[in-house]
């Protein structure tokens, strides 16, 4: 031990890149909250927003529309970032190609007389939670280049 080390010591040492990862982990977490409470699509019949898509979301895979799905592999990325970082890190890749594929996507069915309501555009709070998903990614690439360096 060191002089430096006695006199901190409580102090962790944490290298850049871990807070790198923690940073862009806390700002992914802002932005996929703000976009639960904002629009998410603008369409012909009204205004949808985040938590409504969270919710219904999942029915997307009878239409092959799997961008909600990005949610849970990107939490399961998460939880896995600690002990496994490459897996993490590919998962949350699969993640953010799947939430890309709400880019293609242009009509919602209402499951009213196979009747269809058009997106006319995408809202803030669309923007908000993509961005979420590619920080995320980037906070993970980070974890598993801080976890090379361990080895």
């Amino acid at each position: 031990m060191n002089a430096q080390d006695l006199k901190y010591p409580l102090i962790k040492k944490i290298s850049l890149l871990k807070l790198a990862e923690n940073i862009l982990m806390l700002i992914a977490l802002m932005c996929f909250s703000l976009s639960l409470f904002l629009p998410i699509f603008f369409t012909s019949a009204e205004d949808i927003n985040g938590f409504w898509v969270l919710i219904t979301g999942w029915m997307g895979l009878i239409i092959l529309q799997l961008a909600w799905f990005a949610n849970p592999l990107n939490l399961l990325a998460l939880l896995m970032a600690n002990k496994r970082p490459r897996v993490a890190f590919l998962l949350s890749l699969l993640a953010f190609a799947l939430a890309s594929n709400s880019f293609i996507f242009f009509e919602i069915p209402t499951g009213i007389n196979y009747e269809k309501v058009y997106i006319q555009e995408f809202g803030i709070g669309f923007y908000f939670w993509i961005t979420s998903h590619i920080l995320v990614l980037f906070g993970l690439f980070f974890g598993f280049i801080n976890s090379l360096k361990k080895n």
